[in-house]
């Protein structure tokens, strides 16, 4: 199984890829949900460049939910995104800790539809607003990889840097307009015969508070899952999923409902495909994620295209 390993490295930077949808009073945030999840989370790349382009698709609501957004109170939230971003990962061949070090950084860009109203006492307003954005920045300063037999191990601290566009003045804006620093530890198990991988990613992140509108999202905690299946040593399909949970409240006074707790889940197939472009090996993975279970987010379904190269 030495060819499907080399292949699945090139699949191995999902956990670096977490954009966000549109901004933390609007019900989401740094987080994405399913996008931690992949094919070889794990598996320590070889030393060089990767490169890694990702499509992503969301249609989400929030139902009756009411959510806080540039200081205004909104419901019937209705978005829809399409994104492409490039991540780029240096692997070097440095150890710290007895593991490989890696480090990166990913900027996404959006085209985003966003429809809601604006509560304004007796007088509510609703709005359709669209538009192309450079999001926030994330950079990954440390990535660790280990490895024993079946079992890869990596850790890794993303920062998200807050410098996609932001108007307190405007409906929509592309970037949070607060920092977000988010630790996150991944496992996979490898079966290098039967073919068998499962894999799971835990992350942690600390907000700090947007400083226009008062508000401080609350630490977050997300889980992925992946059971996946080498049919040949260039396919693979998979079962993968997520939990979200919100640990701590939004707070601030720009906080107008309160806590505000956000919890989400979710499951989807993934296919796997490996092979070679010019020369360098390519790795492309298809997922959809649906959604359920969700209060105090939106709620929908997330489409992921990505293609990874390694130099």
């Amino acid at each position: 199984m030495k060819p499907l390993r080399r292949h699945l490295i090139t699949t191995a930077m999902s956990l670096f890829i977490s954009p966000s949808l549109y901004a933390a009073e609007g019900g989401s945030s740094h987080y994405t949900p399913g996008f931690y999840g992949d094919f070889g989370v794990a598996l320590e790349p070889e030393p060089g460049l990767y490169l890694r382009n990702d499509l992503y698709f969301y249609h989400g609501d929030a139902g009756r939910q009411r959510f806080v957004d540039v200081g205004q109170i909104r419901s019937e939230l209705e978005l829809d995104m399409a994104m492409y971003m490039l991540t780029a990962l240096k692997v070097t061949e440095h150890e710290l800790f007895g593991a490989q070090y890696a480090m990166g950084a990913y900027l996404p860009v959006l085209a985003m539809d966003l429809s809601a109203t604006v509560e304004l006492g007796q007088n509510d307003r609703s709005f359709d607003d669209d538009g192309l954005f450079v999001s926030d920045l994330g950079l990954i300063p440390i990535s660790l990889y280990w490895n024993c037999g079946n079992w890869h191990f990596n850790a890794s601290e993303i920062v998200t840097v807050p410098i996609g566009q932001y108007d307190q003045d405007d409906d929509l804006n592309g970037g949070l307009n607060y920092w977000s620093f988010e630790t996150t530890f991944s496992t996979t198990y490898l079966h290098p015969e039967k073919g068998t991988e499962f894999s799971f990613a835990l992350g942690y992140i600390y907000n700090t508070e947007n400083q226009d509108t008062n508000y401080q999202t609350g630490q977050e905690l997300h889980l992925e899952l992946m059971l996946n299946q080498y049919l040949s040593e260039t396919f693979a399909i998979g079962l993968q999923g997520f939990v979200y949970q919100q640990i701590t409240g939004d707070s601030g006074s720009g906080a107008l409902l309160g806590d505000f707790k956000g919890e989400a889940a979710g499951i989807g197939p993934a296919v796997y495909w490996a092979g070679e472009l010019g020369g360098c090996p390519l790795g492309v993975s298809a997922r959809w994620i649906h959604e359920f279970g969700v209060d105090k987010r939106l709620e929908g379904d997330h489409f992921f295209l990505s293609a990874t190269f390694s130099f």
